[in-house]
């Protein structure tokens, strides 16, 4: 079968991600270590396994990390190789294991990609897999399965970019058949931004700012405003088409970088903050944002977090950047709380336990949410070239969620 794979060799590796930073046309050469390629169609690897074959599978930002060789090598352990990209995905299931029950070929289903202890079959599971939290889980190197984090990216869990994946029974979401497969395809990215939403102990009348209008970005939006819709939602976005939609799925108001004296201004008026300019520093505000959430990660967009944020704010870190030197004197002058966020989990919603994925797919069925229209843009697998070229240049392309349907 064809699938988009992801070689480890460390030349290759660093010679990628060395060039791919004044001339990203390497990333479509044979010299990167992401190639489509024949392989084998896989195997099950257990009685509680599934086959899925693919209708629309996305391409996260991670996944983008991966190819452009830039992700943090602290999560190189968690990882083995080759493996096939893609955890974002709506598809059929083509093939059943004996031990699967509740589900037939056929079905429709979405993945929650999370390679806890119930995939690895670990009895008992792990604290955190025990509490409904896999996306922490202590055994990510351990178990039946050879190390990784999720599925799409380790060896022998095929991902989605792909004709055929896997998936464990415990990972497996019915699509109502009122969601569209493109709404299905977001609900990964769309149940991260739940997470943050509902972890978050979020007041009425409280004042929000979401940095970055990628595709987490606008998910954070609508599952905030979602979540929480007697909130005040700041977007910041520098690109004009993603702060269009922003607006369409939420935003109050959207501001724009670059972030210099006149954006801490703008932030200091719009929620009644005082502005102090220390001398060879930049501003910082006492009052300001309740909370931020950070879905880009870079040193400048963690800086203005913590800067902006008002007295005992939260910072939410979900984006995946490349920080540099940071100045934490706001954190304790000013007794922020620092969250990361990496996934998704049961939560409590309306005094019952249900999964992030669930109220997904429900917020869906019921109209309260469509995030179909972020899929701007769909390539076979023979266009990933394509596929990629628009991924790595959205303002370009107009584009949101780059997406396959192979």
């Amino acid at each position: 079968m064809r699938a988009l794979t992801f070689t480890y060799d460390v030349p290759r590796y660093l010679i990628t991600g060395a060039v791919a930073r004044k001339w990203p046309g390497v990333l479509f050469t044979r010299i990167a270590p992401v190639q489509l390629c024949d392989i084998p169609e896989p195997e099950l690897p257990g009685a509680e396994w599934v086959k899925i074959r693919p209708r629309v599978s996305g391409l996260c930002g991670s996944d983008m990390s991966i190819i452009a060789c830039r992700e943090s090598l602290t999560m190189q352990p968690f990882a083995s190789y080759p493996f096939v990209l893609g955890h974002e995905v709506c598809g059929e299931i083509v093939e059943k294991g004996t031990g699967v029950s509740g589900f037939d070929e056929g079905d429709r289903v979405t993945v929650m990609p999370m390679l806890g202890c119930a995939t690895r079959g670990i009895d008992p599971p792990c604290r955190f897999c025990a509490a409904g939290m896999p996306q922490v889980c202590e055994n990510f190197t351990e178990g039946a399965l050879e190390p990784g984090t999720i599925v799409g990216a380790t060896s022998g869990v095929p991902g989605y970019i792909g004709e055929i994946g896997v998936a464990h029974l415990s990972q497996l979401h019915r699509v109502p058949d009122s969601v569209s497969d493109e709404a299905a395809c977001m609900t990964d990215p769309f149940s991260s931004g739940l997470h943050m939403a509902l972890q978050n102990p979020i007041e009425p009348g409280e004042t929000l700012m979401v940095i970055g209008c990628g595709v987490m970005g606008l998910c954070t939006v609508a599952a905030l405003k979602a979540i929480h819709p007697d909130t005040r939602l700041i977007a910041v976005e520098v690109d004009p088409f993603h702060s269009l939609m922003a607006r369409q799925f939420g935003a109050d108001e959207v501001v724009s970088p670059p972030f210099d004296k006149r954006f801490y201004r703008l932030v200091a008026d719009m929620t009644g903050a005082k502005m102090y300019t220390p001398l060879l520093a930049k501003p910082l505000l006492i009052g300001g944002v309740d909370r931020v959430f950070d879905t880009v990660g870079s040193t400048e967009t963690i800086d203005v977090s913590l800067r902006t944020l008002r007295n005992t704010g939260w910072f939410n870190l979900l984006g995946i950047g490349e920080p540099r030197r940071i100045d934490w004197t706001p954190v304790w002058f000013k007794e922020l709380t620092i969250r990361g966020v990496y996934g998704y989990q049961d939560e409590i919603v309306e005094g019952s336990k249900e999964h992030c994925f669930d109220l997904a797919l429900r917020l869906h069925d019921t109209g309260k949410v469509d995030l179909a229209p972020l899929v701007t843009h769909e390539f076979t697998l023979e266009d990933w070239r394509r596929a990629l070229e628009v991924a790595f240049d959205k303002g370009r392309y107009h584009a949101v969620k780059v997406a396959f349907r192979p």
